[in-house]
């Protein structure tokens, strides 16, 4: 296992933007988006959240601003994933 693995962006910025869609689609908090820390190509996060509104993430990957270095990408309805530049 490789102990110096980099993220995309801090785990602070990802939780920021999930902050940012749950307050943009008025989540309630126990059925809110999620944060994934997931291991792909390269090693993004991903953003969960299967009772949002209906493809919220292709809609969100248009209209929320992505931390600096990154772009959003939708996976599914459902899934947002933050990718390097």
């Amino acid at each position: 296992m490789d102990a110096t693995i980099t993220y995309v962006c801090s785990r602070r910025a990802a939780e920021k933007l999930v902050a940012q869609l749950a307050e943009t689609y008025r989540a309630q908090p126990e059925y809110g988006p999620e944060l994934m820390e997931e291991g792909f190509d390269d090693r993004q996060w991903t953003i969960v959240w299967e009772g949002g509104p209906e493809e919220w993430a292709y809609h969100a990957s248009e209209r929320i601003p992505a931390p600096a270095g990154t772009f959003l990408e939708p996976v599914n309805y459902c899934v947002l994933a933050i990718h390097r530049v």
